[in-house]
């Protein structure tokens, strides 16, 4: 693509069925600028606009999304910017990856400038919407969500469930609640939630081994409530922050790392019951059933999916929160 010595706006959707990829900007001749690497400003993320950040690269996984603004201002004319993707192999992160690392995603040729200066406004001054932390509450609800594989390349679940068995869980109409993806797996996995948006709260590393191990004695044993493994007996250090393309991010979809448990706070359930788009009928109506799975369409397809429930105040519906 030819650009022109300015500020552009680009929009990235990562629509792969597996592949992470890990992407930056460099510039051919490498002297054009003071560093090979171009750096560039996320002004947005799955679920809209953030406090711009500037930023040298990124790791994007399969359905986020990730809106930038770069600008071609810095580099003399005739200079090619190519976008790269690097040290992100499938499968990634985790195991040692066996497929083509795909290097050259996208050239940029930066040309002339026409019309004029370039009239936009720089990043740092942008005024957009930021979003206030959710911060949890004591009693704030919390589910757990395992990332279960018994044997490798066996089928993978939430909880040891199927996708088809009905919603177990039971969500109250305008609730705030944690969910903790639990994945004692050696490779991560994209996690979408339909219908709402939530905070990425912080990861935790866990001895993936022990977990495994023990889950599947709880699951042999007849899935008692009392005897499920404890979760936070098996920390083996202390909650991550955010990555800094998450802080301060609305998001729908995040990366559940591989032994690691990753929590989320989703600040309101509360699903569109006015008309939609004038369709007679098209609202929800309580109870109202949704899911989340992997965006790795492999994962998804081999039941690493659950439905959820969001039901009326006081009507719990049984719901178990594991």
């Amino acid at each position: 693509m030819e650009v022109e010595p300015r500020r552009y706006r680009l929009r990235l959707l990562n629509a792969s069925n597996e592949r992470f990829w890990r992407l930056r900007f460099e510039t051919h001749p490498r002297d054009a600028v003071p560093e090979a690497q171009l750096p560039f400003w996320l002004i947005g993320t799955d679920s809209g606009f953030r406090t711009p950040l500037q930023m040298l690269n990124f790791l994007i996984s399969p359905a986020e999304r990730y809106d930038l603004i770069i600008d071609f201002g810095q580099v003399r004319p005739g200079t090619k910017v190519r976008l790269v993707n690097y040290h992100a192999p499938v499968h990634y992160p985790g195991m040692p990856g066996e497929g083509p690392e795909i290097r050259e995603i996208m050239e940029f040729r930066v040309t002339k400038l026409s019309g004029g200066g370039d009239r936009s406004r720089p990043p740092k001054e942008l005024r957009l919407p930021t979003l206030a932390p959710v911060k949890p509450k004591p009693h704030t609800r919390r589910r757990q969500w395992v990332v279960y594989q018994h044997k490798l390349f066996r089928t993978m679940t939430f909880n040891a469930v199927p996708f088809e068995a009905p919603s177990q869980d039971f969500i109250e109409e305008g609730s705030t609640e944690i969910w903790e993806y639990v994945n004692p797996n050696h490779d991560a996995h994209p996690m979408h939630v339909h219908l709402v948006n939530f905070q990425v709260l912080d990861r935790q590393p866990i001895d993936a081994a022990a977990y495994q191990a023990d889950y599947e004695k709880w699951i042999e044993g007849g899935r008692k409530p009392k005897e499920l493994p404890v979760l936070e007996n098996y920390f083996t250090g202390p909650p991550i922050p955010p990555d800094p393309d998450e802080a301060g991010s609305g998001k729908d979809t995040f990366k559940s790392y591989p032994e690691t448990v990753t929590r989320i706070i989703i600040q309101e359930f509360t699903p569109p019951k006015a008309t939609i788009a004038s369709i007679p009928g098209s609202g929800a109506e309580l109870p109202a059933t949704y899911i989340h799975h992997c965006h790795i369409l492999e994962h998804e397809d081999d039941d690493l999916m659950r439905p959820w429930t969001i039901v009326g105040h006081g009507d719990h519906g049984g719901g178990h929160g594991h």
